[in-house]
């Protein structure tokens, strides 16, 4: 039995130790780097285009560009909602400030600018930025464009909707 132990012990101490075998975490969908639509609009304000993921539908209205972790240069987020209503956006998992500018009528009608995520707050806490008129489209970029390219209400906007979408602003 002595043996058998000194030959397992010395087995042991020639081959090392077994490293830990670990398995790799699986990347949740919301942490890949894929946009969450495949359409893409371009939008041009003044004389700055963006390239900017369309969210036209509920889930990714409501997802939005919640739980990412920035923005690449010169790329935005587009709400289309089809038609002009009152909006309201808030920063719910949220992790990067943005810009979230109100667009109608080919032109900016007004913006929340440098809104920062709260990321101890819950809902109720959360603030709520509204629109002041009825916009059609809303446009997410990086906290500080608007002040960086001097945009403002009055500022044109073309907006080129991919052709499955069947029109332009």
């Amino acid at each position: 039995m002595k043996r058998i132990l000194l030959v397992l012990l010395a087995m042991l101490v020639v081959a090392g130790p077994a490293a830990p075998v670990m398995a790799k975490p699986a990347l949740p969908s919301w942490r890949d780097h894929h946009p969450w639509s495949t359409e893409v609009a371009t939008v041009t304000i003044g004389d700055v285009t963006i390239q900017a993921e369309i969210a036209d539908t509920s889930p990714l209205q409501t997802r939005g560009l919640g739980y990412r972790d920035g923005l690449d240069p010169g790329t935005g987020m587009l709400f289309d909602f089809g038609s002009a209503a009152p909006r309201t956006f808030w920063m719910k998992g949220m992790r990067f400030c943005l810009d979230i500018i109100w667009i109608e009528g080919g032109e900016i009608t007004g913006a929340a600018e440098s809104v920062c995520p709260m990321p101890n707050a819950t809902d109720a806490e959360l603030p709520r930025y509204a629109s002041r008129e009825a916009v059609s489209f809303v446009l997410e970029v990086p906290a500080g464009m608007m002040a960086t390219h001097g945009w403002g209400a009055g500022t044109t906007v073309r907006i080129d909707l991919p052709r499955s979408a069947g029109r332009t602003q």
